[in-house]
């Protein structure tokens, strides 16, 4: 490869940090760069020594050491770019709307995300809409109010601070919004319904059953993440520039894991606090389920988070087994 080429690497590097931070930034970089480089220096020139064998003067070693970093780090970037723009712009995540049905009852089941682009709502409420027109009724999942007290315990069960704007920080770094049920309500018709659990519900059980298996439940304070502040700390780290390329990042990734079920089963699989997980996830499945088969209503979409549908499918054909999927249809989660 031609000399010019390496170096116009190391400049095209350069003009990245210089675009997303400043002539400082840059200078820390070099900085950063020549010290790499002298310890990489000594070692060679140690592990030469050692070894009785010739060695490159410091001014042939840094221009090896410049063409080895300019060029690695170029197939780097353009790896990740690649792999970012593929994740967002050609193969991003969607959401289900199942049509479910045991010929006597037909169930819509629209995947929901806690987070995503307007335009996925949007195109879920107008949806919603045409389906309530043809008098289906709507079950949403939305937990229900709670006490301070169980919320505090909710929280130190799960190690993390649910703060009222978590959902709608975390989505900052996302470039999307959060989910507003609000939005979903009274369409054509009044017939809505909660089909969820309180926090004060989801405590209380997770008690009796830390009693049952004569455990304590978890009471240390110091535990807890709060990342709603860790959050909002990055947001006032990061310039416009910046936060654009997080954004980009973030949702690449999310996109990645949205749409792999292995992925979102791995996480669920291996959360610390199996006992409450089961609560929020199993318990749910079975209530929506129970609610479902006992309706009087033969006609209902549902809008529940993604994890839940399987599961709801299963319980459905344990206790029917004419339910099958009839039809799938696909929305965009992250779009623009």
């Amino acid at each position: 490869m031609k000399e010019k080429t390496y170096y116009l690497s190391i400049i095209i590097i350069f003009i990245i940090i210089l675009y997303l931070s400043s002539f400082y930034w840059l200078f820390i970089f070099l900085v950063d760069l020549m010290l790499y480089w002298s310890l990489s220096f000594l070692f060679y020139s140690i592990y030469k020594i050692l070894r009785k064998k010739e060695k490159l003067n410091y001014k042939d070693y840094l221009i090896i050491f410049i063409k080895k970093f300019s060029l690695s780090s170029i197939i780097l970037i353009l790896l990740f770019l690649s792999f970012w723009y593929y994740q967002n712009s050609f193969y991003p995540a969607t959401m289900t709307q199942y049509t479910i049905s045991n010929w006597e009852k037909i169930v819509i089941f629209q995947e929901m995300t806690h987070i995503g682009s307007s335009t996925f709502y949007q195109k879920v409420k107008e949806n919603l809409t045409n389906y309530k027109k043809q008098w289906y009724v709507y079950f949403f999942e939305w937990v229900k109010s709670w006490t301070k007290q169980n919320s505090d315990k909710f929280n130190n069960a799960m190690w993390i601070n649910f703060d009222k704007d978590l959902y709608k920080n975390f989505s900052k770094l996302y470039w999307v919004i959060f989910q507003d049920n609000t939005i979903y309500y009274n369409l054509v018709n009044n017939l809505d319904f909660n089909i969820d659990v309180s926090i004060d519900y989801i405590v209380n059980e997770y008690e009796k059953n830390i009693k049952l298996k004569k455990n304590s439940i978890p009471n240390n304070k110091k535990q807890i993440i709060n990342p709603n502040i860790e959050i909002i700390k990055l947001l006032d780290l990061l310039n416009e520039k910046q936060l654009k390329v997080l954004i980009f990042i973030n949702k690449s990734i999310l996109n990645t894991l949205i749409k792999n079920d292995w992925a979102l089963d791995f996480i669920s699989n291996n959360y610390s606090n199996q006992e409450l997980l089961n609560i929020i996830l199993d318990w749910r499945n079975k209530i929506l389920t129970q609610e479902i088969i006992n309706s009087e209503y033969k006609k209902i979409y549902v809008t529940y988070w993604k994890l839940h549908f399987k599961w709801v499918l299963n319980l459905l054909q344990k206790n029917n087994k004419k339910w099958k999927i009839i039809d799938e249809k696909y929305i965009i989660a992250f779009g623009k």
